[in-house]
């Protein structure tokens, strides 16, 4: 493939995706573009030469405890190479060039200007038209490069704001202290209720009611749920509560409104962050 930062013509109209490079100098870090880069990444669209040149720029910046920052931060930083390393990316990103014809004289940087406003002189290069009329329809970005092939440096990079970091979740810490104790007593509580009766020879009449009502609670105190957990495991208390949910009823009575109801807790108890961080625990 031909370079497209080498053109033998004096400027070269090229288009490229803007969008999708502004999205890789936001999201991607120098770190991850390296590693992809020596994995094969975008050997379609740059040289051997391109891709080593840009190989070495970015483990540079690895090396200067650059890499875990965004592209855009990089460029930001270290603008001497951030120039070069902003022509290799957009060469990844050109999706057309077309080679202007050595009479025509036209500045360079990025154009803004719309299919229906091109110069007359254009009409003399139909690939130039058919490139303009191509870049519209895909909303990719024009500009005409000089002989060393710089693309347009952005001016826009200050808005080019990283996204937010995802939050980590808080690993599950075992109850301690008063809230251990608390834990303790409701368990405690909510087992002599369950076992109470039998040991004296008798079938409790609400298993499901106070003593489950005590032990979930313990468990939500340990593990310090919020208010999405304590929701959930009440909608899940109360299908073991709702009076057609017995041996013998009906499969329908059974099921309406049980099943809603604990699809409803079980996704609440989904949305809360410390049972999360409970069922993580207990998977490791």
């Amino acid at each position: 493939m031909q370079s497209l930062l080498s053109s033998s013509a004096a400027q070269t109209l090229v288009a490229y995706d803007r969008q999708a490079l502004d999205a890789l100098l936001r999201e991607q870090t120098p770190l991850g573009l390296c590693e992809a880069l020596q994995r094969g990444a975008f050997a379609a669209q740059l040289t051997p030469e391109q891709a080593k040149e840009l190989d070495v720029y970015l483990s540079d910046w690895v090396q200067r405890a650059l890499g875990l920052m965004p592209l855009r931060d990089a460029l930001l930083v270290d603008q001497q190479r951030g120039a070069r390393v902003f022509d290799l990316l957009c060469v990844i990103h050109t999706h057309g060039r077309a080679s202007l014809p050595a009479t025509m004289d036209v500045a360079e940087g990025r154009l803004t200007l719309e299919l229906d406003a091109l110069p007359t002189a254009w009409a003399m290069a139909p690939s130039l038209v058919a490139l303009a009329a191509q870049a519209e329809q895909q909303g990719w970005a024009l500009a005409v490069l000089g002989r060393e092939g710089h693309y347009p440096f952005p001016d826009n990079l200050e808005e080019l704001t990283p996204p937010a970091p995802k939050p980590i979740m808080e690993p599950f810490v075992p109850p301690t202290g008063w809230r251990r104790r608390i834990a303790i007593l409701l368990a405690v509580s909510g087992v002599i209720l369950l076992s109470l009766p039998l040991m004296l020879g008798a079938i409790p009449r609400q298993a499901a009611g106070l003593p489950l009502a005590l032990i979930t609670l313990a468990l939500l105190v340990g593990i310090r749920a919020g208010l999405k957990g304590y929701l959930g495991a009440f909608c899940i208390w109360m299908v073991a509560n709702l009076p057609s949910f017995r041996y013998g009823s009906e499969l329908t009575a059974m099921l309406w409104p049980a099943v809603p109801m604990m699809i409803i807790g079980l996704l609440l108890l989904g949305f809360d962050r410390q049972v999360r961080a409970l069922w993580v625990w207990l998977r490791g």
